[in-house]
């Protein structure tokens, strides 16, 4: 009957590769949902916060409170303005989740061990990451500090989730290191 039972040689090992797998999966689908986040927070930067869309067409309507347009074309001008900003923010929008996708879901597929090869170049996006996300914590921080107008609780909410984001891409590249040493000393 005991021949039937899984009996892993080092039980240890695999108790510490299964909490670290499992903790590289969660990181990776958290990854995805502060992308989300990242998005969010771009579109109330851009509708509501100091720089919004609207004054962004206005300033390029008007030079200096003079209509740098035909009165006719105006509206035209306006329209197609706000579709070329819509349109870039949209492409920007698509390339922060679909970079933030690939790290996700390849730590994910590491964590769930669903991976076909072994691709460790989200590990070198998860490191550039962190290194952004640091910088932004250290300007949100400034930002924080030297804020001159009352929209401190919105800076101290990104504070959070900046910092939120920094230990996640810590804990990716933290769990990933520890997965690949507990796997050589397995194999040994």
């Amino acid at each position: 009957m005991d021949s039937t039972l899984y009996n892993p040689k080092n039980q240890g090992i695999q108790i510490q590769l299964r909490y670290y797998r499992d903790s590289l999966a969660i990181s990776g689908g958290m990854v995805i949902v502060m992308s989300i986040w990242d998005i969010i927070k771009l579109f109330i930067g851009f509708f509501l916060g100091e720089d919004t869309i609207k004054e962004l067409v206005e300033a390029t309507i008007y030079e200096n409170g003079i209509s740098a347009i035909d009165a006719k074309y105006e509206s035209t001008m306006r329209a197609l303005t706000w579709v070329s900003i819509l349109l870039i923010l949209s492409i920007f929008v698509a390339i922060i989740f679909l970079y933030h996708l690939y790290i996700g879901l390849n730590a994910y597929r590491v964590g769930r061990q669903t991976v076909k090869k072994s691709n460790r170049f989200f590990i070198v996006l998860t490191l550039l990451s962190t290194i952004f996300a640091g910088m932004l914590i250290l300007s949100n921080v400034l930002v924080l500090f030297n804020a001159t107008d009352e929209r401190g609780n919105v800076d101290f909410a990104f504070l959070i989730m900046e910092i939120t984001t920094f230990f996640n891409y810590i804990f990716i590249l933290y769990s990933a290191r520890k997965i690949r040493i507990l796997e050589k000393i397995e194999g040994e």
